[in-house]
């Protein structure tokens, strides 16, 4: 049974009004999560973010040189020495390190690792950040939290339909953009069709496809997070005080963290939405329990 946790929910406004009065950190807010919720529930606060450590360790393995990212799990120091560190990393991190830099494993792991059947018959060349970030969604996905594997399902799949937009508008081949072999790819792929056959499958697929088509890259980039935040709603329409109440909260913290930084108006008017929102919530949930 999932834990409840009344007086944290409850709190979050109040948590944000105090951010408001200084500059807005997500990080503090996961801290004050941290103190206030169990262990095994703040893993998958962890786990949620483990995009932006995604986004740390393919910038140093594949010398992007952008700028760190201090919303992940991991320190700085780790990336930096990467080599050497390593082992320190989570094992689908440490695998593809493995396999993109060819060195060999210790005999050690190899014996712990179990041996799998190598298949060929989709062998298509994709980029490396693909194959890395099929190697991150296939662990997400198995997760046995409903709003981890929910929400990484609707982010691969809105990925890999933006992708294939993109790569339709300029001509070039998607096959090797698009993340996992699973039945949408081929769909997506293959289909002429302007929304690929996908209407009745992907709710959202006919906003997804207007914004697509958006020329002010900001607007559009505004209009792409305002589909993710309402799906994170979507996706706790029925959680209250829970964990996934929580989870979907850091996930609309993280939008506003872009937007701040992106666009001040943009990330005000997302912060106030936020906070309207979770007094709309508590709200409803004390009238439907009382």
């Amino acid at each position: 049974m999932m834990r409840n946790y009344y007086y944290l929910v409850a709190g979050l406004p109040e948590l944000l009004m105090d951010q408001e009065r200084k500059d807005f950190s997500v990080n503090a807010l996961k801290e004050e999560v941290k103190d206030n919720v169990h262990p095994s529930d703040y893993k998958l606060v962890e786990f949620l973010h483990l995009p932006y450590d995604n986004e740390n360790f393919l910038n140093q393995l594949l010398k992007r040189g952008l700028e760190f990212s201090d919303m992940g799990n991991i320190e700085k120091p780790i990336f930096d020495e990467l080599d050497d560190n390593f082992a320190e990393l989570p094992t689908y991190m440490q695998d593809f390190y493995y396999q993109h830099t060819g060195k060999p494993k210790s005999p050690e792991i190899e014996a712990d690792e179990p041996e799998v059947d190598k298949d060929d018959s989709f062998a298509i060349e994709k980029h490396p950040e693909v194959l890395f970030q099929e190697k991150f969604f296939d662990l997400a996905i198995s997760n046995k939290n409903q709003f981890i594997n929910q929400w990484f399902l609707f982010i691969r799949d809105f990925n890999n339909i933006l992708a294939a937009l993109n790569c339709r508008r300029l001509g070039a081949d998607s096959a090797k953009h698009l993340v996992g072999n699973y039945p949408l790819i081929e769909i997506l792929t293959k289909s002429q069709a302007a929304d690929f056959g996908l209407k009745r499958e992907i709710d959202y697929l006919d906003k997804l496809v207007q914004i697509s088509e958006i020329q002010d890259v900001i607007e559009r980039e505004r209009k792409l997070d305002l589909l993710k935040w309402d799906m994170a709603t979507e996706l706790t329409t029925w959680d209250y005080f829970n964990i996934n109440f929580i989870l979907a909260f850091f996930v609309k913290a993280g939008i506003i963290h872009r937007w701040l930084k992106l666009d001040a108006k943009t990330g005000e008017e997302l912060f106030k939405r936020l906070f309207d929102d979770l007094k709309t919530s508590y709200n409803l949930s004390d009238s439907l329990h009382s």
